[in-house]
């Protein structure tokens, strides 16, 4: 037997295993047909119910209403958790988290931060989740090396369905928010990346005002000094560049907060849902200007009162006149 023959035709069957695999994998990188960051929240707000309880986190991934095989990412996350997380457990006590206080929220929802006790429920079980998605990452090879700060410029169906809680930033919020990465890490980035996928629930006419918007905060930028470049891939891989970034900008959406509020780097977001802070009239107050803010403990990585409400906005594909509104 020519065993030097036999070795070179198992490396190269070992070989094609290997990339057949990686082929395999890559292909459901696709973009997959869920909300992602919906479904995570979703995963990862159970997880914290079962913790709350003393419990096993058991979870059928089916749950989530779809034929999970189908997204090796999503089949990849640990379906079995064993409780063993009395530090998250008493860090949920020591901060009055129940099981009815988050059984009341809309699980899918719990990402919009509104209040302190939604921060330190996301706030204890950071570390934990971090490790999961991390392990998860790399048991799908998209573990990543990612060099500059992402703006998650969200512009697809949002703003203009006028949703509340989705809306555009004046610019200088995109001033403040790298001023304050600067503050945070001490380091001044001269590139950032602009991640606007403009595909989600959107028709043409919302895509080509989409691009219209995202190079306008291009120009901006480069206007206060920052080099930046527009990405977009699959959703699945954006996600994960997002949580290896050095720092995200989120302009709020539930993608941008279970990616970068849990990733590698500095988090930081416009305010969630501002309409909670109104006057007796219902005129809108812009959170910095308040003293009792909704969420005392946001503070940490929210700039507030930047947000341009829907109401000074007839038309968002009469692009213009919203850019020299974002101007000011």
């Amino acid at each position: 037997m020519d065993w030097k023959l036999v070795t070179i035709l198992s490396i190269f069957l070992l070989i094609n295993i290997l990339l057949l695999t990686i082929i395999k994998i890559k292909e459901n990188f696709d973009n997959i047909s869920l909300d992602i960051g919906n479904e995570i929240c979703f995963y990862f707000c159970n997880l914290g119910l079962s913790i709350l309880q003393k419990k096993d986190f058991n979870y059928v991934l089916g749950n989530l209403g779809i034929n999970m095989k189908e997204y090796f990412f999503f089949d990849s996350l640990p379906s079995f958790i064993k409780y063993e997380y009395d530090d998250i457990h008493n860090c949920f006590i020591s901060n009055n988290i129940t099981n009815e206080f988050i059984s009341k929220i809309f699980i899918s929802a719990t990402w919009s931060v509104n209040n302190d006790k939604l921060y330190h429920f996301w706030n204890c079980m950071k570390p934990l989740i971090h490790k999961i998605l991390d392990e998860t990452f790399q048991k799908c090879l998209l573990k990543k090396s990612v060099n500059n700060p992402i703006i998650h410029f969200r512009c697809a169906d949002t703003p203009f369905i006028k949703q509340d809680g989705y809306h555009f930033q004046y610019y200088p919020f995109f001033k403040e928010a790298l001023n304050q990465i600067y503050i945070k890490t001490n380091h001044k980035y001269n590139n950032v990346d602009i991640m606007s996928c403009s595909f989600h629930k959107s028709n043409k006419e919302k895509q080509d005002s989409c691009k219209i918007y995202s190079e306008s905060l291009q120009r901006y930028l480069k206007e206060i000094g920052y080099e930046s470049s527009i990405v977009c891939n699959s959703n699945i891989d954006d996600f994960a560049t997002l949580f290896y970034a050095p720092a995200v900008i989120s302009t709020s959406s539930s993608f941008s907060f279970m990616s970068g509020f849990f990733g590698n780097g500095i988090f930081i977001s416009t305010e969630s849902i501002e309409g909670k802070i109104c006057n007796e009239s219902g005129t809108y107050i812009p959170a910095k200007n308040v003293e009792d803010k909704v969420c005392n403990s946001c503070k940490d990585f929210t700039i507030y009162g930047y947000n341009l409400m829907h109401n000074l906005v007839d038309d968002y594909n009469n692009t213009d006149n919203v850019i020299r509104l974002l101007n000011n």
